[in-house]
């Protein structure tokens, strides 16, 4: 026989191997203070093993306090040694006088956090989570629409018979988003980017005077990307919920370009003008945001996390257009229109992410998110160069009334930008040694 410490080390030895976890069965314990536990070994460590008790409770024990393991169940013999060793140690630590007890103070039941490999205490997490998510989304900022709309109420300024506009219809796209965040303490860093996309149709009719008509009609690929960095503070926590004040910065590039719009002039039913589009816009806003973060965590597993940010924007949007002209038989034109707006924004993003944990570390999500903000016109410029006019320019003064009349018209126009989308996506989370 060799000694008891060789014995130990084997034992040790023989729990920490994969043969063990082979025979999950009842087994017996015996730790070092006496007790003797009776349960299924369920996962263990190098220094710790993991066990579920007869009666259903999953408890933790540290290797070194264990004594012995074994299959048998204990003899009435150990049961009783096991009591009086027990009863020993409750004595020996009974022996001063207890303080008198305060009355308890009601508070919610902690979780047992080695118990649930799935329970994280917020106030000390030293991780970073990397997520990704896709799926459709709609992105509708006010580009051409915009524009039409800003003609029109110019028509009506100037006398003119104004247009029939028709209300956009609005195709859904590919939407993504992925981030990072990085938590330390009751701090998190976060950093985020999110992607929309859709397609816009329109339509537009242009009665003129001498009962000819203009039919303005096409359809455009939209574009939104954004980047977000932000800071949030863990102001509030218990077992179910988590309450986050942040603030952030964010880059928002939103982008249309138009090679699908035709417009056709007809007077009767014979066709006097046609005329071919190719528009683009580029915008580009910034700025800060103030908001919270809530997670409501309901069982193990399902975890809510709810966003609210406020947002507040400045930047510009930039066109330029060209277009060709035919009116038969034998007139051609060809011009370049280009624009330039410069506005602030104010708005909210909103978030909402439903989470499963498969594993610990590895989540999978289903959520919903919008951007929506309405613009604050300061300044609108446009211009219009052709082939027509290089020998017969316009006069100045006439330039700077039509700038006047634009803007003033721009003014009166309500300009949005919306976003939205249904992702579903992935979460994986990567610990940091204590």
């Amino acid at each position: 026989m060799g000694s008891p410490n060789i014995r130990i080390c084997l034992f040790i030895l023989l729990l920490s191997s994969p043969i063990a976890e082979l025979f999950a069965e009842l087994q017996t314990i015996y730790m070092r203070n006496g007790q003797i536990l009776r349960g299924e070994v369920i996962q263990q460590t190098a220094t710790t093993m993991q066990i579920k008790l007869e009666d259903g409770k999953i408890k933790q024990l540290n290797k070194k306090e264990i004594q012995r393991v074994s299959y048998k169940e204990p003899t009435i013999q150990e049961k009783k040694d096991s009591e009086e060793k027990l009863k020993q140690q409750t004595t020996i630590i009974e022996e001063p006088p207890p303080p008198t007890p305060e009355p308890p103070k009601k508070s919610e039941p902690e979780v047992d956090k080695a118990a649930s490999p799935y329970a994280i205490d917020q106030t000390k997490r030293k991780d970073v989570e990397l997520y990704f998510g896709a799926g459709l989304g709609t992105y509708r900022p006010p580009t051409e629409s915009y524009s039409n709309q800003t003609s029109v109420k110019a028509n009506v300024l100037t006398g003119q018979v104004p247009p029939d506009h028709d209300t956009p219809s609005y195709k859904r796209g590919l939407a993504y988003s992925m981030g990072a965040i990085y938590y330390w303490k009751k701090f998190a860093f976060g950093l985020s980017a999110n992607h929309f996309s859709g397609e816009t149709s329109e339509r537009i009719k242009v009665y003129n005077p001498n009962a000819s008509l203009q039919e303005i009609a096409g359809k455009f690929p939209e574009k939104q990307s954004s980047l977000k960095a932000d800071v949030s503070y863990l102001a509030y926590s218990n077992q179910r919920f988590d309450l986050r004040p942040s603030f952030g910065y964010s880059q928002f590039w939103g982008k249309t370009d138009d090679n699908n719009t035709i417009s056709t002039g007809y007077s009767g039913n014979e066709l006097t003008s046609f005329f071919k589009y190719h528009y683009y816009f580029l915008e580009k806003l910034k700025g800060p945001s103030i908001g919270l973060k809530t997670t409501v965590r309901q069982g193990e597993r399902w975890e809510h996390r709810i966003e609210l940010h406020y947002l507040i924007l400045s930047g510009a949007q930039y066109s330029t257009g060209t277009l060709s002209m035919f009116n038969p038989p034998n007139f051609f034109d060809y011009g370049v229109n280009q624009g330039n707006i410069q506005w602030d924004a104010k708005g909210f993003n909103f978030s909402y992410k439903l989470f499963y944990k498969w594993t610990p570390t590895i989540s999978f999500w289903v959520g919903i998110q919008a951007f929506e903000w309405k613009y604050s016109l300061k300044s609108f410029d446009q211009s219009f160069n052709g082939l027509a006019n290089i020998d017969n320019p316009s006069p100045v003064d006439q330039l700077v009334l039509i700038n006047l009349l634009l803007t003033s018209s721009a003014k009166m126009t309500p300009a949005t930008s919306k976003a939205s989308s249904l992702e579903f996506g992935v979460m994986k989370r990567f610990e940091f040694s204590q």
